[in-house]
């Protein structure tokens, strides 16, 4: 299979090697979900529903409502703006005292409390316009409003500790919202009653400049209308127009010397204005009593009649004066009214007259003048009118439609939203743990994870077995005291594997060589190499194993000898001094193997004894004499030497040891064997001291063994 494809078979394989540790995580973190669910504070959700209206209200004509449906939309998005806007939240703030509200009141957040254990002088909580913004900002925290669909709908949210207050803050925020709305239009409308107002003292001014224009044009020219037309009728309407606007211009005079003689008391003056007997009279006896207790209250005290007598005469001067004034405002009203109809009987007159048509243009278009400013001044005195009336008519665009109720059952957290969610994240968590675990960090659990991460040919499972008995030096006997063991039939499975490999690596007529590498020591390499060479020599193949672990030898301590001599003093000896290679070749106590042992470790690196001729000559003699040579070699991470030795081998079988190896190392020491290898050879992997091998086998296999 290719880097590219997805092998199905191998991710289940995964999924079932790492069960336990996917489902330990996943019952861990829903258990954290849960305890954490418990201790979260419950937070409550009320929800009010507002409907908005975009059409225009006019309760002044019910009829005229207009609707602009291509802008509905952006009006109810812009709506959900101003419910949410700080204008409404500061309103509710205020009508609720939220300012020393215990959850939304202004207090040290978690930083100050941090803060606080350093420094016990940091400021506990806020105050002034600062704390007045954390009020907001958690207030707003707590609130949102969003639109329904397409809908007409808002939904405005409070979420609070407490159910009732949530409610109570989502029923503020809708009646402060449409407070607000209906407060806007009323200032609205008044805003556009001041603006005319203003025009309608203009549209006043302009109307009196025409018509006192349209006047005098008429008073100013009369003695050349009434040459024009021979009208003398026109010359005594103007004059009775003089007498009478003289006649109320002094009415008028004399009024306002009443009013400011009533409102000062001066009844002397009164009484001098108006030409009333009743009021001389009157004056008369209330000077005579004001005078009697002006000469008493230097002897004497006043009696309380003469008192009681001039708060009569002052009641009754005030009331004759009433009445007189009363009259002078009929009179003057009279005056102008008749004035009024000479005016208008003057211009019919003027306009029926036979004048020039230069004339007649002039007076026209005063009189055209004075009408539009007329029509202009009535036009917005009524939309004033109209206006004033609107502003205490107005309605609120937006209606609750269904006010907040207190919530049965908190909104956050909510155990069945979140142990789902929590189950699937803690699944998806462990899966990729599990992922990272099997192909990163941890070791290899069985053969199909150790041929999907290294990408190698498993040859078998070396069972784990226990301790080694006092009459056994290494676990590589059971090859001959058990021979139809389960460790005794995986390292024939090995041995299998490798002639496979071995029939397209080897040239005719000479042995194979099969060298034996782990990635770092201790991973149980020695005892592989020694069992599958007695695996081979109890096969009838004549078999040589090599100790070529010159740093750090162990084949002759499996074997139980102590050879004065070794592997390491041949490779080392001087040519003058040249060790028989007999000197240091032993017979296997167990089997027809043979065997060059070393006796001692190298303090020297080994690299160039690994890459001598003598190295080279000496594999070379062994293919021709034997069948199989086992190199049994050093770890490929600590030492070099297994990459020179590498190049000679046919076939490389690569230890690994169960649930220890790391992988990311295991990766790198095949690469490296890789490129060191020679063309042809190939790699294979014996995963050793597998726990499950031998209980597998056993429960399946068991009549087919027999214990070790």
């Amino acid at each position: 299979m290719s880097d590219g494809e997805i092998d199905i078979r191998a991710i289940f394989g995964l999924l079932r090697r790492q069960f336990r540790l996917i489902a330990i995580t996943t019952l861990a973190i829903v258990a954290a979900a849960g305890l954490a669910t418990l201790a979260l504070t419950p937070i409550y959700t009320a929800t009010a529903l507002i409907m908005v209206d975009p059409s225009r209200k006019d309760l002044l004509d019910p009829e005229n409502q207009v609707r602009n449906s291509g802008s509905d939309s952006a009006r109810v998005e812009s709506e959900v703006e101003l419910v949410r806007s700080d204008t409404v939240l500061m309103q509710v703030i205020e009508d609720r005292q939220l300012a020393s509200d215990s959850e939304f009141g202004a207090g040290p957040g978690w930083t100050a409390r941090l803060l606080a254990l350093v420094r016990p002088d940091n400021e506990a909580a806020p105050t002034g316009q600062r704390a007045l913004g954390e009020v907001l900002n958690r207030l707003r925290a707590a609130v949102s409003a969003q639109r329904r669909g397409l809908t007409y709908v808002i939904a405005v949210q409070a979420r609070s500790e407490n159910p009732t207050h949530a409610a109570d803050l989502a029923n503020a925020i809708t009646q402060a919202y449409i407070r607000d709305q209906l407060a806007s239009k009323v200032a609205g409308t008044l805003a556009s009653h001041d603006i005319l107002q203003a025009r309608i003292e203009q549209a006043r001014q302009a109307i009196v400049a025409s018509e006192n224009s349209y006047d005098n044009f008429i008073f100013d020219n009369i003695d050349r209308l009434v040459g024009q037309s021979g009208d003398s009728q026109l010359a005594d309407l103007v004059d009775q127009i003089g007498a009478i606007k003289n006649a109320a211009e002094q009415s008028s005079q004399t009024a306002d010397i009443v009013r400011r003689s009533v409102e000062t008391g001066n009844w002397g003056e009164l009484s001098g204005s108006l030409a009333s007997d009743t009021l001389r009279a009157l004056a008369r006896q209330r000077e005579e009593i004001a005078n009697s207790l002006t000469q008493l209250a230097d002897s004497a005290p006043a009696p309380a009649s003469l008192s009681a007598e001039l708060d009569r005469l002052d009641a009754e001067l005030r009331d004759a004066a009433t009445t007189e004034l009363t009259a002078l405002q009929a009179t003057i009203a009279e005056g102008r009214n008749s004035e009024n109809q000479l005016r208008d009987t003057l211009r019919t007159a003027v306009l029926n007259s036979d004048l020039p048509p230069g004339v007649l243009t002039q007076i026209y278009e005063s009189q055209q003048n004075a009408s539009i400013a007329r029509t202009q001044y009535e036009t917005l005195l009524a939309r004033a009118q109209d206006l004033s009336a609107q502003a205490d008519l107005q309605v609120a665009d937006s209606r609750v439609v269904s006010p907040a109720l207190v919530p049965a059952a908190p909104s956050f957290p909510n155990p069945q939203l979140i142990l789902p969610l929590s189950a699937l994240a803690a699944l998806s968590f462990g899966v990729g743990l599990a992922f990272l675990y099997e192909n990163v960090i941890g070791g290899f659990s069985s053969e199909e994870q150790a041929e999907s991460v290294l990408r190698v040919k498993v040859a078998s499972s070396l069972p784990r077995l226990k301790t080694v008995r006092p009459d056994q030096t290494s676990f590589a006997e059971l090859m001959v005291n058990a021979p139809i063991s389960v460790f005794s039939e995986s390292v024939r499975r090995v041995r299998a594997s490798v002639d496979r490999a071995a029939k397209s690596g080897t040239v005719f007529g000479q042995g194979t060589v099969v060298m034996v590498s782990s990635t770092a020591p201790d991973e149980g390499k020695t005892t592989a190499a020694l069992a599958l060479a007695r695996s081979y020599a109890l096969s009838g193949k004549s078999t040589l194993l090599i100790d070529c672990d010159l740093r750090k030898p162990s084949v002759h301590r499996q074997l139980g000898i102590e050879p004065s001599v070794g592997f390491l003093d041949y490779l080392t000896a001087e040519a003058g001094d040249a060790i028989n290679i007999q000197a240091i070749t032993a017979r296997d106590p167990l089997s027809p193997a043979t065997v060059i042992a070393g006796a001692h470790r190298s303090s020297l690196p080994t690299d160039q004894l690994i890459a001598s001729t003598a190295f080279v000559q000496l594999i070379t003699a062994a293919r021709r004499s034997f069948d199989i040579v086992v190199l049994d070699t050093p770890p490929i991470g600590p030492v070099v030497d297994t990459l020179y030795i590498a190049q000679h081998a046919d076939v490389i079988v690569f230890v690994v040891r169960y649930a220890s190896t790391p992988q990311t190392e295991a990766r790198k020491a095949l690469a490296s064997l890789g490129a060191a290898k020679s063309h042809g050879a190939e790699i294979l992997a014996v995963l050793n001291q597998q726990d499950s091998s031998a209980p597998g086998y056993s429960k399946r296999y068991g009549a087919y063994f027999s214990q070790a």
